[in-house]
């Protein structure tokens, strides 16, 4: 069977039915970044439209007991499938419901013109990754700032650009403190576990060893050490080198905080991401520091906002990074 990532544009079903077609760009949707690698979407296709959902089996109490992360996850694919749809010139319109596990119904109109400008985002998606490892000391392009805020729509959420090494290393730090946070809890440790894969395993879900940087033998051991132990000290310097390193933060956030906020988010952090995988700079999402206890507030300090921190990502350039996490096929994520 063909793996997700390989989708390729070429092989669009141009003269087929629009559920084909609907099927088809559904392929990038599920692309998009979530945590765990939990992909909690789910598509129902009906005529010229499809109902979008979440599975609230796949929900995390411990890593996102509010469901923020769970949003802007969904929010993350929805951008990935509203990209596709638009250039392959079906898309519609989209209309949010965020009701229960409804998350809303894209509509799909027989095919038109397509929207070449978006073909550089298209191409991007099957090369998204969430980078782990060092950055190289390498500065962005100074104009990359004005060009992100170019697409910034929803006037509800603020980004902040960090450039400024030492704010990087002190929101490093909390992010360190905050996985500190986080692996001294069992719950937590438990959850977290049952999400670890060795690098040889053939699941479609979870973070196997070599998405997370962890070398092969060690990727057979990892799962139970970190139900049993706690590996806060290790994991915590670790995220913090590799953060430090970093040359830019980018920072979301807001004066409210619920799941229109946290799904427009993830639309705009995964447009974020795209517009700078166009030009081979990595991103690597880090979301400790915001979500442990009030370590928010200190990452309000550091970057001078009384707004609430919603989502961050590093970014810069990175000569190695590993491979995709894997991914069920859209085709499973049809009901």
């Amino acid at each position: 069977m063909k793996i997700p990532w390989d989708i390729k544009k070429e092989d669009f079903p141009q003269t087929s039915v629009l559920a084909d077609q609907i099927k088809f760009v559904l392929g990038y949707a599920i692309l998009a970044p979530s945590t765990h690698n939990s992909q909690p979407w789910r598509f129902k296709i009906q005529d010229n439209f499809c109902r979008i959902y979440y599975n609230p089996e796949l929900k995390l109490p411990e890593a996102d007991p509010s469901g923020r992360d769970l949003y802007i996850s969904m929010g993350c694919m929805i951008e990935n499938l509203i990209i596709a749809a638009n250039y392959f010139g079906i898309f519609w319109d989209f209309r949010p419901a965020l009701k229960d596990n409804l998350i809303g119904e894209i509509f799909f109109k027989e095919i038109g013109e397509k929207n070449i400008d978006l073909k550089y985002l298209l191409e991007t998606i099957p090369k998204r990754i969430n980078a782990r490892g060092m950055f190289e000391n390498k500065k962005l392009p100074a104009e990359i700032e004005a060009e992100l805020m170019s697409l910034k729509k929803d006037g509800r959420i603020k980004t902040d650009f960090i450039t400024d090494k030492e704010k990087i290393s002190k929101i490093a730090g909390l992010t360190a403190k905050g996985l500190r946070i986080a692996y001294k809890k069992p719950s937590f440790r438990k959850e977290m576990a049952s999400w670890m894969r060795n690098s040889l395993s053939g699941s479609k879900t979870g973070l196997p060893g070599y998405s997370l940087r962890i070398p092969l033998p060690l990727s057979f051991l990892i799962p139970t050490l970190v139900k049993f132990l706690d590996l806060s000290p290790v994991l915590a310097k670790l995220n913090y080198k590799s953060m430090s390193s970093a040359p830019f933060i980018c920072l979301f956030s807001s004066e409210e905080s619920n799941p229109e906020i946290w799904f427009e988010t993830g639309r705009l952090a995964e447009r974020f991401m795209l517009q700078l995988g166009s030009k081979n700079i990595r991103t690597s999402i880090f979301v400790a520091s915001i979500e442990m206890g009030d370590l928010y507030k200190k990452v309000q300090e550091v970057v001078g906002i009384n707004l609430i921190p919603q989502f961050l990502f590093c970014a810069g350039y990175m000569k190695d990074v590993q491979g995709h996490s894997p991914r069920q096929n859209s085709d499973d994520k049809i009901i």
